[in-house]
């Protein structure tokens, strides 16, 4: 029996699985996620886990087997360097479980001790998407169908191919990823609008937007009723509220203005012509991914994340089937994190 703990430690969230495995069958999963911006204050890591590790403690009788780490808040410019990150992180994690193997997750699609990573901490960068990759292209839900995985979060979206029980991707780290299409920096609620468009139409004229922090996706997507106000778990640009008064003042002065000059249509306007350009971002990603024609074209689209309701219109336009990643994985549940579940399930399965 394998009791095992997958940690996927963001720069916004950190997210925690821990698996209850026998003969390869989950007996029991708990899941948590916390918002936690690591750009401010990477030591509160220590506080999120120290909560983590002290609240299941005292609901699981076994013992902890293992830690299966993967992170992407390295890249938080708090650290001077990626390497810096990553060291950090670990050392973090070695403090509030000094008594438990931590199993590190590479891009290399393998894991190695904690030793290894301080030795050679880049290859531990931003593997999350590949520990979820992996073992969905490993399910046998998903056999050999090729399909594409697309997991858009708050912040990122990642594109992923899975052909014949592999990950066929081109890149391995961000900036291949980047080059590739395979991430895409867009998200349904930390993304700044003037980054999502450049202009937008108000009474019929094209209008260019404001550079500056006034809205963010998650004022679009409150506004056009795709997420609740809970959902918006992330800081307002304005330190305002969540409610669609605050989101449309907010995305009003994306073009200087006030709702009671737009109009609640205008504003209702403006957030619907957002939306679309951001479906276009994700599908201009998936074209470029297309183009390889490397494989016979997929015809499935797996969801993950707080996005998953835009992908959901993604792959209507493509005419394929859209399935939530956790109906192709055995044992999996809607309110599981993707990333911290897998890697959690891909070290149980490899410590039998």
């Amino acid at each position: 029996m394998s009791d095992i703990m997958g940690l996927d430690i963001g720069g916004a969230n950190i997210k925690v699985c821990r698996l209850e495995m026998d003969k390869g069958l989950v007996l029991r999963a708990e899941a948590d996620s916390v918002y936690h911006e690591v750009w401010r204050d990477p030591a509160g890591i220590r506080d999120v886990l120290k909560n983590f590790e002290q609240k299941w403690d005292r609901k699981n009788e076994t013992e902890l087997k293992g830690i299966a780490l993967t992170m992407t808040a390295e890249l938080c410019d708090i650290f001077p360097t990626k390497a810096d990150g990553v060291i950090t992180i670990l050392r973090l994690v070695e403090e509030v479980f000094p008594n438990v193997p931590i199993y590190v997750w590479t891009t290399r699609g393998i894991f190695v001790s904690a030793s290894e990573t301080k030795e050679k901490p880049l290859e531990a960068a931003a593997a999350n998407w590949l520990a979820s990759a992996t073992s969905l292209a490993r399910s046998p839900l998903v056999g050999n169908e090729p399909a594409l995985l697309i997991d858009m979060g708050s912040t990122t979206t990642d594109i992923l191919p899975l052909v014949r029980g592999e990950v066929a991707v081109k890149g391995r780290t961000d900036l291949e990823r980047l080059l590739s299409g395979e991430l895409v920096y867009t998200g349904v609620l930390r993304t700044q609008v003037n980054s999502i468009v450049g202009d937008v139409f108000v009474s019929g004229i094209r209008c260019r937007v404001a550079h500056e922090y006034f809205a963010i996706s998650a004022d679009v997507y409150r506004l056009l009723d795709s997420i609740s106000e809970e959902d918006y778990d992330v800081p307002t640009p304005d330190g305002g509220g969540r409610d669609l008064t605050a989101c449309s003042r907010r995305l009003a002065r994306v073009v200087a203005s006030e709702p009671e000059e737009l109009g609640s249509d205008g504003v209702y306007a403006i957030a619907r012509y957002v939306q679309e350009k951001q479906i276009q971002q994700i599908q201009e990603a998936i074209w470029q991914i297309l183009s390889r024609r490397e494989w016979p074209s997929p015809q499935l689209l797996i969801t993950a994340g707080q996005g998953s309701f835009l992908l959901e219109q993604v792959a209507v336009r493509l005419g394929w089937k859209a399935v939530p990643w956790w109906e192709m994985f055995p044992a999996a549940q809607s309110e599981y994190a993707m990333t911290a579940y897998t890697v959690a399930w891909l070290l149980a399965t490899q410590l039998g």
